[in-house]
């Protein structure tokens, strides 16, 4: 029986290993036709607590894109079962205290932005997450995007079943609010706002997982997951919003029920 469960274990190893790899080396490929996505899935995202009405969902080789900037993957879709989302996608507690991110965006203004992307989540007391650069075998891949691979400025993939999404994709294309090219500082935010989702953030506007965490904001104005609709807000942001510090603290604690 232990050699059983330990061959189990290794085999849902590589197979997260090797969706990270398919994700990582394969371009998205964005397709903007929501009809495209079957009743079953939109009905399973709606369940997961995503909004698919303001913006449609877009159809990738990995997945699905919701909220403009969320991947969702395929085996998020197929694992998911309709348990209560906070104890579906948030991120185990003890992979929690070292997901280890990897910069491969090359020097330019948003890989200058990284360490302090990075920062803006572990400058907060209080909570057991802690994001760690590193150079080789990573949790969190975050790289530039291909030519015409996602819209937008940037993406990041939603955590599945306690695993912390894989990927960040950044798109340099994409110009700042003023016509300009985005500030490294500027990226830094961006990089900030979508480690959000790669840990279980949905946008400040839907709230955590369609509900609310306790004692946090229903709408968070000044909050870094605030959502495309007023990017306004993320790219000028000094550091995460209260909202934000309460919430990460709350989700990713020894002490309290979300931690699995």
């Amino acid at each position: 029986m232990k050699i059983l469960k330990f061959t189990i274990l290794i085999v849902f190893a590589i197979s997260l290993v090797q969706c990270t790899n398919d994700i990582e080396n394969n371009t998205l490929d964005e397709n903007s036709n929501q009809e495209q996505v079957s009743p079953e899935v939109l009905s399973k995202l709606e369940s997961m607590g995503f909004d698919i009405h303001q913006i449609p969902v877009k159809t990738t080789k990995a997945g699905y894109i919701v909220g403009g900037d969320i991947l969702i993957t395929n085996e998020a879709i197929r694992q998911y079962n309709g348990d209560k989302q906070a104890f579906f996608s948030i991120v185990d507690c003890d992979r929690a205290r070292n997901i280890r991110i990897q910069n491969n965006l090359g020097n330019n203004a948003a890989g200058r932005g990284f360490a302090r992307g990075l920062n803006l989540w572990n400058r907060v007391n209080g909570t057991t997450l802690r994001l760690i650069p590193v150079t080789s075998n990573p949790d969190i891949i975050i790289r530039l995007a291909r030519p015409f691979e996602i819209g937008g400025w940037g993406l990041g993939e939603f955590p599945t079943n306690g695993v912390e999404g894989g990927l960040i994709i950044l798109n340099l294309n994409q110009p700042s609010l003023d016509g300009d090219p985005v500030t490294s500082r500027e990226w830094s935010n961006i990089i900030a706002h979508e480690i959000g989702h790669n840990i279980g953030f949905l946008h400040a506007e839907q709230g955590f997982f369609g509900t609310q965490i306790p004692g946090t904001p229903v709408n968070d104005r000044r909050s870094i997951m605030t959502s495309g609709s007023n990017p306004s807000v993320v790219f000028n942001a000094r550091r995460i919003s209260n909202g934000d510090r309460r919430a990460v603290r709350l989700m990713y604690n020894d002490n309290n029920g979300f931690c699995q």
